[in-house]
């Protein structure tokens, strides 16, 4: 070009570069196919839809909407550019067309709308996390947290977080309660369970602290329960429960509230059940931890009482296997005599007053002793006599037969006579008894016979062994 010819003036635009960037602000590729760029507006509107969807699901970061936000620009700067926004030399008149613009905002108000209605529940759901947290109320703040969704995720980076450690909160201290209410009645295990939840809430979830007094207040209203044993049980458990300083330690401080009373019923409920060695354990309890309480005197007298009952009970199980090793010793062994009678053993239970006696071995003449004289239950006896077969005694009279002479004698019983009480041997000997002899017959023929006693001789004979 020579010096005086005219500087040629750059081609007309046919777009408006404005238009253009506003359209592709909709992240769409509006500004693209208003240039006639189709594929280049479907390529950036899949990799839009990609970042987005990355955004709203799995990387909920600030530094990925971060990325998405230059990637807005980029694209924004970008189809500006095409459209010619770009410098040039000289001076070029701006090209606007009403068409364009129109067709710009129709892209991007759509879009503006939809980020303006998902910022305004965004605040909402903050606002409603907001008054929820301060209420405690989790049911609220569950319900908020809920209605977040991956649309507010794309104009939030954590939309309602602050109610997300709190909805996690409750749902520990939701399934805390179970355990918490199984600890109430007495399982001390999932008591356990219940107070390592709430911990967790307090250590892992701070801000919540509110939430966790409910809990526990909840759990405390509940003590002390219908069973004072149980109560019992409960209040040693958070007695023993280390100390941390923290909301927890207020169930410890509970216990000199409900532990006394509860030991003392518990004391009392076990007494009345015969559970004496559980009952003087919990009234030494309440001794030995509350010595100045005032349920401390009536805890005593439980103590002396459950202790008699115990040396009642020992006494009566040492009687009970006496008496099971003189019944086993007094059991009949055939023709013999019982094994008590070569080895006799005490009985201490043995009762006192008039004198009844078990008789063992023969019993062809006891059999006739009067009923009063006799038992048949050795717990009942206060003597034992070992009866031995019956012998010949003392000649009584000589009576001459057809068949020839015959000699009458006492019938004589070998017989040992015990004291129960003390298994000592009060007599060893033989009972003579006499009766009637000669009689008009005899059957038989033996030069040597019993006389045949009444019940009374019977009776007369026994009677200085037995001494009723």
């Amino acid at each position: 070009m020579t010096q005086g010819e005219p500087t040629p003036k750059p081609a007309a635009r046919s777009h408006d570069p404005l238009a253009v960037a506003v359209a592709n602000a909709s992240l769409f590729g509006g500004g693209y196919l208003m240039l006639g760029r189709g594929q280049l507006a479907v390529v950036v509107l899949l990799i839009t839809v990609e970042l987005l969807i990355i955004f709203a699901s799995v990387a909920q970061t600030l530094w990925f909407g971060l990325v998405v936000l230059a990637w807005w620009v980029a694209v924004i700067v970008h189809g500006w550019y095409l459209a010619g926004g770009r410098p040039h030399r000289g001076r070029i008149r701006p090209f606007r067309s009403r068409r364009q613009w129109v067709i710009a905002v129709a892209c991007v108000l759509p879009v503006l709308l939809a980020f303006g209605l998902l910022r305004f529940d965004v605040a909402r759901i903050e606002g409603d996390v907001a008054q929820a947290r301060r209420a405690g109320d989790c049911p609220r703040v569950e319900s908020a947290v809920g209605r977040v969704s991956p649309a507010h995720r794309m104009v939030d980076v954590s939309p309602g977080a602050d109610g997300e450690g709190m909805a996690e909160a409750c749902g520990l201290l939701r399934t805390a309660v179970g355990p918490l209410d199984a600890g109430l009645a007495g399982d001390t295990k999932a008591l356990d369970q219940g107070f390592q939840q709430l911990t967790t809430v307090l250590t892992e979830l701070p801000g919540n602290e509110g939430l966790v007094e409910a809990a526990l207040d909840r759990f405390l209203d509940g003590l002390p329960t219908e069973d004072p044993c149980i109560t019992v049980r409960i209040a040693t458990w958070l007695a023993e429960r280390p100390s941390d300083g923290g909301e927890l330690d207020r169930a410890r401080r509970a216990v000199p509230r409900i532990a006394p009373a509860a030991l003392a019923d518990c004391g009392s409920r076990l007494l009345t059940a015969a559970d004496w060695e559980h009952a003087r354990a919990s009234y030494q309890q309440l001794l030995d931890e509350y010595p100045d309480h005032e349920l401390a005197p009536a805890a005593r007298e439980g103590v002396r009482q459950a202790a008699q009952k115990i040396e009642e009970a020992r006494i009566a199980h040492e009687r009970a296997v006496e008496l099971a090793n003189l019944r086993n010793l007094l059991r009949p062994s055939g023709s013999a005599q019982p094994r008590y009678c070569a080895a006799p053993v005490p009985f201490s239970a043995a009762p006192a007053g008039p004198n009844r006696a078990l008789t063992v071995g023969d019993t062809q003449y006891t059999s006739k002793l009067p009923a009063e004289w006799k038992t048949d239950d050795v717990a009942t006896a206060t003597r034992v006599l070992c009866v031995g077969a019956s012998e010949l005694g003392a000649a009584v009279e000589t009576c001459r037969y057809t068949s020839g002479n015959v000699t009458f004698h006492r019938v004589a019983i070998p017989v040992r006579v015990y004291e129960l009480r003390t298994g000592q041997l009060l007599a060893d000997t033989r009972v003579e008894i006499g009766g009637t002899s000669c009689p008009y017959l005899v059957y038989g023929y033996s030069p040597t016979r019993s006389v045949t006693p009444s019940d009374s001789q019977v009776q007369a004979a026994f009677r200085p062994l037995i001494s009723p």
